[in-house]
């Protein structure tokens, strides 16, 4: 991955705040890095004798964000909110905006105390994608220890906020060297650091770059699909989608998504094994929900439906996964490809989207070892802390 640095954009930018959100947008910009909403960058500047940490604001787009997205907290608030010993992502919320340096501003990201703990001036966190196909592996230890070692050590998985925070802030803690420039959040992504805002930016580029370097020497980046098969009956997957939106409660858009890619990913032969390990990361299952369902017949849904309400009421409780529909937000179906549901139109083409980088991600990964997902309790909780869609189908 290379650097898009560009000194004549960067001296543009009047103030270190504007230089943060331009190199946020260079991130951003970047599909393979960030999806959708997701990633965060910060930085630490003195207010007025006041030290303010500024960071990306939630619902903001790193692709075009400006510097009012950015949320300014007083920093040594922030860091009492860490210290705080087991703290729930609600009661952390309501705790920072108590934080807040002035108003209005933007909702702090759930992962503001992460930001605040690193002992750096700017701070980036991105999904990405090669990253996630080198680390999401059975051997992700050893993995790990030959692509990053102490350049970024690794987290074991914890949800984001709090809990992610300390996790973090104890790992940097135990395991940093002079040779720290990051670290590898297991089946989340990376987090990169730096005093000033281009090393960061650029840290973030080495640390992808060594994930890519990993996957080239193992011809594992560079897959051809197998040539797919052709399969009549794409239509038949009209007639099971009357029944998907009845137990989503609501009609369901639907996008069809019938490249090369996808229909040699629902045609290979060991789809029923990769494809219900779960996705690249949980926040993935926001919009594709955990597991994809395979085939299109009503036998096939009611099975799925029953399993994934078992998964729900396990790791959720049944007061908390009532609040889910059990339908499936991607169909793979070897005719058609990729068929993603959504609340909206919208929703189904980042779904779609989603699992096409998850595709990428489980070729990838599964090209040099074993393909695994985080935890399907850690799953279940990204799905109804982000989830929102029962929100909207009820709407």
């Amino acid at each position: 991955m290379k650097s898009l640095w560009n000194d004549a954009d960067a001296a543009r930018c009047d103030s270190e705040l504007a230089l943060r959100a331009y190199s946020s947008r260079l991130l951003g910009n970047d599909p393979s890095l960030v999806l959708h909403g997701g990633g965060n960058t910060s930085i630490k500047l003195e207010d007025r004798g006041t030290r303010v940490l500024y960071v990306k604001g939630t619902g903001s787009d790193l692709a075009t964000v400006g510097e009012s997205a950015f949320t300014p907290l007083r920093l040594d608030g922030v860091h009492e909110v860490l210290a705080r010993e087991n703290l729930n992502n609600a009661g952390m919320m309501q705790a920072l905006d108590t934080c807040l340096a002035r108003r209005p501003a933007p909702r702090p990201s759930i992962e503001t105390l992460l930001h605040a703990g690193l002992p750096f001036r700017c701070v980036e966190h991105t999904h990405a994608d090669a990253a996630l196909a080198a680390m999401n592996v059975e051997d992700i230890d050893t993995v790990h220890a030959e692509v990053y070692g102490d350049r970024a050590p690794l987290v074991a998985y914890h949800h984001s906020g709090h809990a992610l925070a300390r996790a973090c802030m104890d790992v940097f803690q135990a395991r940093r060297t002079r040779n720290t420039i990051g670290l590898i959040l297991a089946f989340h992504g990376v987090v990169a650091f730096g005093d000033d805002v281009r090393s960061s930016y650029e840290n973030m580029i080495e640390l992808v770059t060594r994930a890519e370097d990993y996957l080239k020497a193992r011809g594992a980046w560079d897959i051809a699909p197998a040539a797919p098969t052709a399969i009549a009956g794409a239509s038949a997957l009209e007639t099971i989608r009357g029944e998907i939106n009845a137990v989503a409660g609501a009609p369901l858009a639907l996008h069809i998504v019938s490249d090369a890619p996808c229909l040699a990913f629902a045609q290979r032969a060991d789809l029923a094994d990769i494809s219900q390990q779960g996705p690249a990361t949980p926040q993935h299952a926001v919009y594709t929900k955990r597991v994809p369902m395979i085939g299109h017949d009503a036998q096939t849904l009611h099975h799925y439906t029953a399993r994934y309400r078992d998964y729900l009421d396990a790791h959720l409780g049944k007061s908390a996964s009532a609040l889910i529909d059990a339908a499936p937000r991607i169909v793979l179906d070897p005719a058609s490809g990729v068929c993603a549901f959504g609340a909206t139109a919208r929703d189904a083409q980042i779904a779609a989207q989603m699992y096409q980088h998850d595709i990428a991600i489980i070729t990838r990964a599964s090209a040099h070892g074993r393909y695994r997902s985080a935890p399907p309790a850690a799953i279940a909780q990204a799905e109804f802390e982000y989830g929102g869609f029962a929100a909207k189908l009820n709407k």
